[in-house]
């Protein structure tokens, strides 16, 4: 299975992000908690705190009722008034002075009701409900309280509707004692819902809350949302048959929906105050905590991102530039330099680099060097070979032509001859042009056609275009040599040498063609492998080809036992030796 490759700069990249990402997410989960109990813990402590306050000022208000019941009480003319009767003569409105003169102070007026113990006798200051005429003849409700409290003030929590529509939710009450200390009758203070909205509107914690105010017994003295719950039991199995008028107990609404529920337990008059945070409240802080850490996190990976992409470049980018330079030289290019200033392990390796490159360029300088002496003595040695048969045999033929009287003949074999030695002689250029070349070769088979007096045609085929491209020395000759001695030497019928170049779209390419004996695949392959005598400079004239210009070009012969051979010598253009 083939491996995915990433660069450097994306794990890099991928790094940095994960490394500033995960502490990133779990400190914001953490400040997420955190968050939420400091709200918790605040909201909590607001709440608390101001219903505390609130209950302050109740029992403020319940102290204030409670001397208004104490200066009533002990008043001598009401005393009077409840002992004997109301003689001749005698203005009520004196009694109910005293009244209005003990709460003229109050913002709300509660109501007060005198009464003597038969309850024929009433003074109040607004209309007596009928269900204290009942009550205090059978001493119920909180006559039977105020009976049992032996002389201290009784609050007593119940639901009285008024006439005029205002409710009263809690009551205060205290027996009227005579001179003898015998109960002549009762003082009723009831306290409308109103003062206690009064006093809990002063709560400011700036959250909705739903407040419900019950006794010990959890009958509902105030619900400030859901007034119609206000004098019932919270227990009461009769609310689920109620569902329908919109009775609703506190406790259901705690189970259903409920963020945050505060108790304050009021041990001054027995009351239990219920604020509930409804879970829309934290629904809402939940989502702008939410959005500002979301926008945080947003804002910082996004800072995180640039600083790990200016990072991630700063690290990446001298090692993809010395890749860059480490390509141009595999490419052969030893003239780069990796220029790094940086002063650390990347500035080294640039260091290293480089002075491993004028290192190599040096060794394969030397190595070209050492190449270039190698095919001259090659060239040389080649020659060497060549030269001791060609010059016997030349001298041969100008030894035989002179006999005979051939001038022309001899005249035509000592300047060719010339031609060639000359040639030999300048052999420092390893590369020469295609025209040189063949002049070479026509030299060298005038030559030849002399000696082999009419066993062989030679056709010379070569495009003009391609005369001046540069070809390394001596590689033309030895096939055509090798055609001559072994191809046509003993062929019965009129040897024919055809030599073709033409210019390809791969680069150049020579054809030399005899219509000699031919050879076998063996032969082909034994004379490509190794260097004969009996078949000079063909293995030599192959690699010097691979040598210079790579394994694609070099010599492939083609050739079928008595139907001749077919060389096919292909190398790149060039001038001056250099590849186009």
């Amino acid at each position: 299975m083939k491996k995915i490759r990433i660069p450097l700069f994306y794990k890099l990249f991928i790094a940095f992000i994960l490394c500033s990402t995960i502490p990133m997410v779990i400190i914001s989960g953490m400040m997420y908690g955190l968050s939420v109990n400091f709200l918790n813990k605040i909201m909590y402590e607001q709440t608390y705190n101001s219903i505390a306050t609130a209950h302050e000022r109740i029992d403020s208000k319940l102290e204030e009722y409670t001397d208004i019941i104490l200066a009533l009480q002990t008043d001598e003319t009401i005393i009077n008034v409840l002992s004997n009767g109301i003689e001749v003569n005698f203005n009520e409105n004196i009694i109910y002075e005293k009244i209005f003169d003990t709460i003229k102070e109050q913002k709300i007026k509660p109501a007060v009701h005198i009464m003597n113990i038969s309850g024929d006798l009433i003074f109040s200051t607004s209309p007596m409900p009928k269900v204290y005429e009942v009550d205090s003849k059978n001493s119920w409700g909180i006559f039977r309280d105020i009976n049992k409290a032996d002389g201290r003030s009784v609050v007593y929590p119940q639901q009285i509707v008024y006439s005029g529509g205002s409710n009263s939710i809690i009551s205060l009450g205290n027996q009227i004692l005579n001179e003898k200390g015998q109960c002549i009758g009762y003082i009723v203070v009831d306290i409308y819902r109103d003062i206690f909205l009064e006093e809990l509107r002063m709560i400011n914690s700036g959250i909705p809350l739903h407040i419900v105010m019950l006794d010990e017994n959890l009958y509902t003295i105030l619900d400030v949302q859901n007034p119609s719950m206000e004098g019932k039991f919270q227990r009461a199995s009769y609310l689920d048959r109620e569902k329908i008028m919109e009775f609703k107990s506190i406790r259901n609404e705690i189970k259903k929906d409920s963020y945050l529920t505060v108790h304050y337990v009021d041990d001054v008059v027995g009351i239990t105050t219920t604020a509930n945070v409804p879970s829309s409240i934290f629904r809402q802080l939940n989502s702008i905590l939410q959005v500002i850490l979301l926008v945080g996190c947003m804002i910082s990976l996004s800072i995180c991102c640039a600083l790990s992409i200016l990072i991630a470049r700063y690290i990446s980018n001298p090692i993809r530039e010395l890749i860059c330079i480490m390509g141009q030289v595999e490419e052969g290019s030893f003239n780069v330099k990796a220029k790094f200033n940086n002063n650390d392990e990347m500035g080294d390796l640039g260091k290293y680099f480089n002075r491993m490159v004028d290192r190599l360029k040096e060794y394969m300088n030397r190595v070209i060097e050492k190449q270039r002496e190698l095919r001259t003595t090659e060239i040389k040695m080649l020659q060497a070979q060549l030269n001791p048969h060609f010059l016997y045999n030349t001298l041969d033929v100008i030894k035989w032509s002179t006999k005979l009287g051939q001038k022309d003949e001899v005249i035509s074999v000592v300047t060719n001859l010339a031609k060639i030695l000359r040639n030999s002689i300048d052999c420092e250029e390893e590369f020469v042009s295609v025209k040189k070349s063949i002049d070479f070769i026509e030299s060298y088979l005038a030559i030849q056609k002399i000696k082999y007096i009419d066993t062989f045609n030679v056709i010379i085929d070569i495009e003009k275009e391609i005369f001046e491209y540069k070809i390394p020395r001596l590689i033309l000759q030895p096939f055509i040599e090798n055609a001559i001695l072994h191809g046509l030497n003993n062929s019965v019928q009129v040897g024919i040498i055809a030599i073709n170049g033409r210019l390809k779209e791969d680069g150049l390419e020579f054809e030399i063609f005899d219509n000699g004996i031919g050879m076998t695949g063996e032969e082909i392959q034994r004379i490509s492998n190794y260097r004969t005598d009996q078949h000079i400079g063909i293995y030599n004239v192959d690699q010097r080809i691979k040598l210079y210009y790579g394994d694609e070009y070099g010599v492939d012969i083609q050739s079928e036992k008595y139907k001749g051979t077919k060389v096919i010598i292909k190398i790149p253009c060039s001038i001056g030796g250099n590849n186009l």
